[in-house]
């Protein structure tokens, strides 16, 4: 069963249960689905993980203006949809393994602070699926300018 087919299958069952925001994320991630699936891409070249990995960022975002808005019912409520959304990708590595990563391609590759988009791209298209852009990039930098300090 692949994504699109088991988040149809859930949505029935939230329906049947009446899980309200359940129900609500299943249909807006299906509705992302509908239109990569639309979008004119051969359907073997469309990466349902990555529509869903996209709407995540969407509530993600979402999340951060409502924190920075002070708006704790918000926050609570969209970090209850990013647990739902979760569910549906591959788990993501630790903290800690991510900065083992990132040391481990900085040592191999030799990457210097001026490379560091290149060991950004090297490390997402190895990685992307099971790693958060943001913290790598966080940890890049930092492992990359203790390196230019040392």
């Amino acid at each position: 069963m692949n994504l699109k087919e088991r988040i149809t299958e859930d949505l029935k069952s939230a329906m049947r249960a009446q899980d309200k925001l359940r129900t609500s994320v299943l249909r807006m991630m299906l509705a992302d689905i509908k239109i990569a699936d639309t979008s004119g891409k051969p359907k073997d070249q469309i990466d349902y993980d990555d529509v869903v990995r996209g709407y995540l960022k969407k509530i993600k975002k979402a999340r951060e203006e409502y924190e920075r808005l002070n708006a704790p019912e918000k926050v609570k409520e969209l970090d209850r949809e990013i647990a739902i959304v979760e569910e549906y990708l591959p788990k993501q590595l630790s903290d800690d393994e991510m900065k083992r990563i990132v040391d481990e391609m900085v040592e191999s590759n030799k990457f210097t602070a001026k490379e560091m988009g290149t060991a950004m791209k090297l490390i997402m298209s190895k990685y992307g699926s099971v790693v958060d852009g943001k913290k790598i990039q966080m940890y890049l930098k930092e492992r990359l300018e203790a390196d230019k300090q040392a």
